[in-house]
């Protein structure tokens, strides 16, 4: 109970420390859990070991950030986006929802894959532009991405329907099957949503011409460095378009149909990027240079909340979290526990994390729910369905920091606005999937 107690405090002090933003996520992710750690009576020994194993799996998305930033900031200073926003701006003119619209279709599309990181890298430089020029809120980006994955989520290569297979030991083709009903009707929701969306940021005065209080967005809040416009016009390189679209299709190519690690990816693509677009070792060492910020303040905050995450499972706080959670729920409520679970899945899932969810907490509820005659199958597809919306807004989640890095928000700003609109959204979902017999009341 001990660890429980400590693990909920550690989680609401952390969340709370960012909220506010008067100390920097470094320090947060780094100092809390270790005094959570010592209090809970480890010494510094076993401490170590847990940020070992929590830093090994951030690792891996922090150097993805490193270098995905400056690949796309590159490409963006070289004019590589310029005509495909020049061509949506002039479609779309002051047509807002369009362009929500179509935000929601290539992050649809963008996510086949499976895989957040490379969705969030593939949508949010190419729309980014487009939601400055209209002086839409880049955040809205994030909701509507959220939105689209968490449905593309349920394919049978998704991580989370992996992690059910895993756990209930089925194949995930056929846990996939009885899915498909609710992830086409999913996908009409998500550009139902993202129309919806499109209505919101209009009314705010979004568009060519904006006359309301979106004009009031600060244009600096790109992860791209500004530059003056003489400098930005010399960095252009419009001989080298088809070049480098051709280099970046390549680049994605790789992080959807090879195993390749993702940051290797990128690692290439800059090597070339920077070897053709700007010959001179000194002029490549000045654009790398430039954009150092950016692509390295995130990812130490990556870095530090392994800290947190080897705390939280070396500790075996998740764990006694998972159970607590579980005990707490009256009887009474026994034989309805899958659709508690599914209805609060989105904040439980954003205190527990992906792996802590799915392998910590629903094989605890599974275990319950039978007592109270629920089919295990039956708990899953609930788990599931509302836990995939809460994955952008994963505190301690190394891709919810990647979003903010790439649309130029701040983590508080994302909770606030996308947590509200994805828990309705899950909610939804569940519906949807209680009407086709998906789940089972």
């Amino acid at each position: 109970m001990f660890l429980a107690i400590m693990g909920f405090l550690m989680i609401f002090v952390i969340i709370y420390g960012l909220l506010q933003s008067k100390v920097h996520p470094v320090a947060i992710f780094a100092i809390v859990p270790i005094v959570a750690a010592i209090i809970c009576g480890f010494d510094f020994v076993h401490i170590s070991a847990f940020i070992k194993t929590g830093v090994a799996k951030t690792m891996p998305v922090a150097v993805l950030f490193i270098f995905s930033i400056e690949y796309f900031s590159i490409m963006s200073e070289v004019g590589l986006f310029d005509p495909m926003v020049k061509f949506l701006v002039k479609k779309a003119g002051s047509n807002v929802i369009l362009v929500t619209v179509a935000t929601g279709c290539i992050a649809t599309v963008a996510h086949l894959d499976g895989a957040l990181a490379s969705t969030l890298l593939i949508t949010i430089p190419a729309m980014l532009p487009i939601y400055k020029k209209l002086h839409m809120r880049p955040v809205v980006i994030c909701v509507i991405i959220g939105a689209a994955m968490s449905i593309m989520n349920l394919m049978p290569w998704g991580g989370p329907v992996a992690r059910v297979g895993v756990v209930l030991n089925t194949d995930v083709n056929q846990l996939w099957h009885v899915l498909i009903p609710l992830q086409i009707i999913g996908l009409c929701l998500v550009l139902a949503f993202a129309f919806f969306m499109g209505v919101v940021e209009k009314k705010r005065g979004a568009g060519l011409n904006p006359t309301g209080k979106a004009a009031e967005l600060d244009e600096d809040t790109s992860f791209i460095k500004k530059t003056d416009s003489k400098e930005a016009e010399s960095l252009k390189r419009p001989k080298l378009l088809w070049f480098n679209a051709l280099l970046t299709a390549g680049v994605i190519g790789l992080l959807c149909f090879t195993k390749i690690q993702l940051y290797a990816a990128f690692m290439i693509g800059l090597a070339i990027a920077l070897m053709v677009n700007f010959p001179d070792a000194k002029m490549q060492a000045q654009r790398i240079k430039a954009h150092a910020d950016a692509a390295l303040s995130v990812p130490m905050i990556l870095l530090a909340s392994g800290v947190f995450l080897g705390v939280l499972s070396g500790t075996k706080m998740m764990e006694a979290m998972a159970q607590v959670m579980i005990t707490i729920i009256p009887n009474v409520l026994g034989p309805y526990l899958h659709l508690i679970m599914g209805f609060f899945a989105v904040p439980f899932g954003m205190m527990l994390g992906t792996d802590s969810y799915f392998f910590g907490l629903m094989p605890l509820a599974i275990g319950v729910g039978k007592q109270y005659g629920i089919d295990p199958m039956n708990m899953a597809h609930a788990m599931l369905v509302g836990k995939n919306f809460g994955v952008l807004v994963t505190p301690h989640a190394a891709t919810t920091f990647l979003a903010c890095g790439l649309a130029g928000i701040e983590l508080k700003d994302l909770l606030k606005f996308c947590t509200p609109y994805l828990w309705v959204l899950s909610w939804i979902s569940l519906i949807i999937a209680i009407l086709l017999g998906i789940i089972i009341i």
